[in-house]
């Protein structure tokens, strides 16, 4: 019953916040109790303690535990942001339908169906990108439309090729026809291609990068830290359900891991020369992709603590960056239009959680992103010096491209206020325009952005629980013994 309950209360929320939703207030107010309803679930359930459901199994480990626990609590802070930050008119019911299929995706053990559910979030995720908000004046930009159809297809072809590959998986018996070349390449670069284009490596990137530029911020959070790290989450579970694929496929995997450095560095290096802030934002969380496929593709103890961990941190410091960019975007009384180069002087708790996000991607200590760019690293020592130097190289270019956008757009000189002149003759007060009123940050958002940027710290200063949770979590894991 609990496990019906993740997944079908969500559901049933989500279309009452749907009748209800010009009623902002009232629709934010139920959202955020669904989804500690949800926490409260996940809580309850016992761990690896399968159930069947109409011949499906329904089963909860440690490790998607964390990560559920993560995905609400991501949700929670996405709604909260919502009571000041632009969102679509449909953003709180398209986000708890989002959440219900993620719960729905963590549960399930059948990768045909889990292929079905994937297909279904990028189907919800483009109802996300052209929403507008209420009362809203104009149509869907063709950016924004744009955006969404090319974000559909990619995912749907991606979900052709996982499902391709699960039916030859299912066919497939190893050593059933010997002196006959093994398919076992052909399934895992099928699984490779599907799940690059689900996590936006390059040369598969552009989805992302548009949806960061034409989508409104909360909406390119939803979609990058729940979204991709689920399609991460099932991917491990494809290896731990055919561990085959692994062991005749070494130099398929070499491909793989070669194909995240490539990502790694062609990230960071077009972060470097990105035009505009919200692109050598996408430009970052692509680099940081590229890391964590990177550690998934190494197949190592080392390698796969320091992907999940990656994820884990690529969840809070995506969110962070996100909230505060919408934070910077908000009309503030100045003349609109115009590019702004003081940002850390008039959104300062903005600024610092953007820069706080940024500095979590590239790994600097004491940040939450350190301890898994340190066990990235280890694990390409593991490989050689070769592979571990693109890893570093990738990142002193993803910081040169950060340097770059903090030093344009945070730290540039302060605007110049007019003085006030004498009056004239005959002038009084009402005869000259009403001075602009610069608004403050809002409250509620900048404490929010103030607890993200404190989450970060603290993973970072004590990285122990998560970390046991993690390791033993991959000592379960059948293919690593097999490896």
């Amino acid at each position: 019953m609990l496990y019906l309950l993740l997944i079908f209360f969500p559901v049933t929320m989500a279309l009452s916040t749907f009748v209800l939703r010009r009623r902002t207030s009232l629709v934010i107010f139920a959202a955020l109790g669904t989804v500690l309803a949800q926490m409260l679930l996940a809580t309850q359930i016992p761990l690896d303690d399968p159930t069947r459901f109409l011949g499906v199994t329904l089963t909860l480990n440690a490790l998607n535990r964390v990560f559920m626990l993560l995905f609400l609590a991501t949700g929670g802070f996405a709604l909260v942001a919502a009571w000041h930050l632009p969102h679509g008119e449909n953003f709180v019911p398209i986000a708890l339908f989002t959440i219900a299929q993620v719960c729905a995706v963590l549960l399930l053990q059948n990768p045909f169906i889990t292929t079905l559910l994937l297909a279904a979030t990028g189907l919800t995720a483009v109802l996300a990108i052209v929403d507008l908000p209420a009362g809203a004046s104009t149509l869907v930009g063709t950016r924004a439309i744009a955006a969404a159809l090319k974000y559909l297809v990619l995912m749907v072809v991606a979900c052709v090729l996982m499902y391709i590959a699960f039916v030859l998986t299912d066919i497939y018996r190893p050593g059933e026809l010997p002196g006959r070349i093994s398919p076992s390449r052909f399934i895992l670069a099928l699984l490779g291609v599907s799940f690059a284009l689900r996590l936006a490596l390059i040369p598969f990137h552009t989805w992302l990068t548009d949806l960061v530029d034409d989508a409104e911020p909360l909406v390119a959070a939803l979609i990058i830290t729940l979204l991709n790290t689920t399609s991460l989450l099932v991917l491990i579970f494809t290896f731990q359900s055919f561990p085959s694929l692994l062991l005749e496929s070494e130099g398929a995997i070499g491909v793989m891991r070669v194909g995240a450095l490539f990502s790694t560095v062609i990230g960071a290096g077009l972060a470097l020369g990105a035009a505009t802030l919200r692109r050598t934002l996408a430009y970052l969380i692509l680099y940081n992709c590229g890391m964590v496929f990177y550690g998934l593709a190494s197949v190592t103890t080392l390698g796969l603590a320091g992907a999940i961990f990656g994820a884990l941190n690529q969840i809070i410091a995506v969110t962070l960056i996100f909230v505060s960019l919408a934070l910077l975007e908000r009309p503030d009384g100045r003349t609109p239009g115009v590019l702004r180069r003081d940002l850390l002087r008039r959104w300062p708790v903005a600024s610092a959680g953007l820069l706080a996000g940024g500095l979590a991607l590239l790994g600097l200590p004491p940040l939450n992103g350190a301890i898994s760019h340190l066990l990235l690293y280890q694990a390409a020592a593991e490989r050689g010096w070769a592979e571990l130097g693109l890893l570093v190289l990738g990142t002193g270019l993803a910081g040169l491209g950060l340097a770059r956008a903090v030093g344009e757009r945070l730290l540039g000189p302060a605007e110049e206020t007019v003085a006030a002149e004498p009056l004239l003759i005959g002038e009084t007060e009402l005869d000259r325009p009403t001075q602009r009123r610069l608004e403050p940050e809002p409250r509620s958002t900048a404490a929010l952005t103030g607890i993200l940027l404190l989450l970060c710290l603290a993973i970072g200063l004590y990285p122990q629980p998560l970390l046991g949770t993690i390791a033993e979590a991959l000592r379960g894991l059948a293919f690593i013994r097999a490896l």
